[in-house]
């Protein structure tokens, strides 16, 4: 189960400190309580977050799917965007009475501080990956305003926000949903992968080519990384596990498979590395090719949200997040915690 897992890993985070090990005991303690008392609690308390998305200033999107919702503010000149999420965060729940060690209690405040950011967050990278799919636009939720509702409130400001959601239909509206409805960014690896190819979008977009491969190439190896652990396979080169991958997510596509080998080749020889010739020269030499890989690499990552999408192993909607959060915290915990930062 992932939250014994979980716990195992935060008691060993504090463990490994001569300063806290003495609170190994109090923790273990604490996130029981938490786990089986307080999150079955405030399964039905919600938070709701509105944001604007940056570089959306002509996206004239209305949706309304799983917890996030959009509509382009003429007003503001922006995409605004709403998500709904369990309440679990420092400045809206609170944890600072859950233990009565005050250290254990603030170092659980802001453990579930980070866990509810990643929920509400994974809800905008939903969007964010559904529109740079869709409008080849690369978006950020760091806009210029955020506000946050929570408590009996929420649902009033839920219901105010859906009635600037225009109802027609709309090409992009359409197109948009559609991936909307297939990417999980609760799952880290789907997650990590919309951040690298909206990267890869935003820095290709400003010229940065070198660095906007590299990114690229990172999203593939993120991919590669999900489906080898999924199908417990070795720790192998990129050529070798490229015949498993491409075949698991049926991508069939073989100027797709060479493209992404030839992107693979160009970040080892260029953008990696110092390169040993032509380094003044590589976009003239290679402009063709790099957008040949852009046209890849979405297609890979596309084939892979189909395949998430068919053999989930996060759930997406969850019916009660406590439960959820049971079944998933040990790999949201690497995804939000220190214990992997060097």
């Amino acid at each position: 189960m992932g939250y014994d897992k979980f716990k195992n890993k935060v008691c060993n985070y504090y463990r490994a400190d001569p300063y806290t090990k003495n609170k190994v005991e109090s923790f273990k303690h604490t996130l029981d309580k938490i786990v089986t008392q307080e999150l079955p609690k405030r399964d039905n308390e919600r938070l709701f977050q509105i944001r604007d998305f940056t570089n959306t200033s002509e996206l004239k999107l209305n949706l309304n799917y799983n917890n996030v919702m959009c509509y382009y503010s003429e007003k503001k000149n922006t995409l605004k965007v709403g998500v709904v999420c369990p309440n679990w965060g420092h400045e809206y729940g609170g944890w600072r009475n859950i233990s009565k060690d005050e250290f254990v209690s603030d170092q659980i405040d802001y453990l579930f501080r980070f866990i509810s950011q990643y929920i509400y967050r994974s809800y905008q990278v939903n969007l964010i990956g559904a529109i740079a799919l869709s409008a080849d636009i690369p978006t950020d939720f760091r806009g210029n305003t955020v506000t946050c509702i929570y408590g009996d409130n929420a649902k009033q400001h839920i219901n105010a926000f859906e009635k600037y959601i225009s109802i027609e239909p709309s090409m992009l509206n359409t197109k948009t949903l559609g991936y909307l409805k297939l990417i999980n960014a609760l799952d880290p690896y789907v997650n990590k992968a919309v951040f690298y190819y909206v990267r890869f979008l935003r820095l290709y977009e400003l010229d940065f080519t070198e660095e906007a491969l590299t990114a690229a190439d990172n999203m593939v190896d993120v991919i590669f990384q999900s489906i080898k652990k999924r199908l417990k396979k070795p720790t192998q080169n990129r050529e070798e596990m490229s015949h498993y991958v491409y075949d698991e997510i049926k991508l069939y596509d073989s100027v797709a498979r060479y493209n992404l080998d030839r992107l693979y080749l160009l970040r080892c020889r260029f953008t990696a590395h110092p390169s040993r010739s032509k380094w003044w020269d590589f976009y003239e030499i290679y402009e063709g090719e790099i957008e040949e890989i852009k046209i890849s690499i979405r297609k890979l990552l596309i084939a892979y949200f189909k395949y998430e999408n068919n053999n989930r192993e996060v759930d997406a909607t969850p019916m009660l997040w406590s439960s959820w959060f049971k079944e998933h915290c040990d790999i949201i915990y690497d995804a939000v915690w220190f214990h992997e930062v060097p």
